[in-house]
């Protein structure tokens, strides 16, 4: 087993302390109105994306659901479609764009109110869970809108309403091979990811620690199994490494972690971070090591199988290109070291097996998201 496994929950409950922590410095009775114990509460991503902002008024909103004693009335914000959600309660959706309501459990009924005391109609549904008890959320949430951003960094509207319905089976089907062929994996998976939002638009599918424990995947109609194995893998890596690296990411590199690459290599053509770069070769690390044993396994049917190929080919080139790229000695500090090389050494392991699977096939002509159009025209 890899030597991150060992230190995994170490590393969650550290995590999970963290955000206690923030909470408490901010708001003093917080324990008074949450169980301290339950960690399952403090790995909520909206609790997260609270303590990045300074607006005290989400507060009541989005601990409603886990408080020992919640209060009878609280403000709630719908979303740019009129809808609110509730950690561990439900949506309720309404014909009030963007708007501040007053939300009552009156003996057990809820009840919506506008700032005027009038009463506001809506429709409630309930909390849905993918396999494994992961929640799949189905609509924005304001303090998640900010995330969303177009390559020239401005916030963009995605469509979320409904995106999920079709491809509920893809995901489950895509987790349960992870859990079957790579079971070790996906025990962290399985304790780091809790949420999951689909959508579509911009930007590519990512995870972020400004929403942690959650991943999100953009999606499209014909996105099937083989997408959703490489995505579950490669957006829940980052949640994973965001873990393994919380309070470590600081002693990894001799330069700030958030440094532009190309100050190191001095090529204005690398783009982004150094840390975020260096979280791409962990990913790879393990969607290759799946997508290799369900190769070898024959597991996917004819097309699929196919498809699945072709992403293997492309990611171990680019995880190739990856170690090459961070081969600075200079860059690593001790810890920075340890994991590059074990992304090193499971790149090189996992080419030397695979090297005719991966340079028979031709997938130079791919865009930075697979298409299984192209490849297939190409690898017919």
């Amino acid at each position: 087993m890899d030597f991150f496994y060992n230190d995994f929950d170490i590393c969650l409950t550290k995590t999970i302390d963290s955000l206690k922590l923030l909470l408490y410095k901010r708001h003093s009775d917080i324990f008074e109105r949450l169980d301290f114990d339950d960690d399952d509460i403090y790995q909520d991503p909206l609790l997260f994306a609270y303590v990045t902002q300074k607006d005290d008024k989400w507060l009541d909103y989005l601990i409603y659901g886990y408080e020992k004693n919640p209060k009878k009335k609280i403000e709630v914000f719908t979303n740019k479609k009129g809808i609110i959600y509730i950690s561990k309660i439900g949506y309720f959706i309404t014909n009030l764009i963007s708007c501040e309501l007053i939300l009552e459990n009156k003996n057990g009924r809820f009840i919506l109110f506008d700032s005027s005391g009038n009463s506001v109609n809506f429709n409630f549904e309930p909390i849905f869970y993918l396999a494994e008890q992961i929640e799949l959320i189905k609509t924005h949430h304001p303090l998640l809108e900010c995330m969303f951003v177009n390559n020239d960094g401005e916030i963009v509207d995605v469509e979320i309403n409904n995106i999920a319905e079709k491809h509920i089976d893809h995901f489950n089907n895509a987790l349960a091979v992870i859990k079957k062929h790579y079971f070790d994996y996906f025990t962290l998976l399985r304790k780091n990811v809790k949420k999951v939002l689909m959508y579509h638009g911009e930007p590519y599918s990512f995870a972020s620690i400004q929403g942690h424990n959650m991943i999100f995947l953009n999606v499209s109609n014909e996105d099937d199994e083989i997408f959703f194995l490489d995505h579950i893998l490669h957006e829940g890596s980052h949640v994973v490494f965001n873990t393994l690296t919380y309070d470590t990411k600081i002693d990894l590199f001799t330069i700030p972690f958030k440094s532009p690459i190309s100050d190191f290599t001095k090529n204005p053509q690398d783009h982004g971070e150094v840390y975020g770069r260096f979280h791409g070769m962990f990913t790879q690390s393990n969607i290759n090591i799946c997508f290799e044993t369900c190769i070898e396994n024959n597991i996917f049917n004819t097309r699929q199988h196919h498809e699945l190929m072709g992403r293997f080919s492309s990611n171990m080139k680019r995880f190739n290109a990856s170690v090459e790229k961070f081969n600075l000695p200079l860059l690593y500090k001790e810890e920075g070291v340890k994991w590059y090389t074990f992304f090193k050494n499971r790149c090189a392991e996992l080419t030397k097996r695979n090297r005719e699977t991966i340079y028979s096939l031709d997938v130079s002509n791919q865009p930075y998201v697979f298409s299984y159009e192209i490849f297939n025209k190409t690898n017919s």
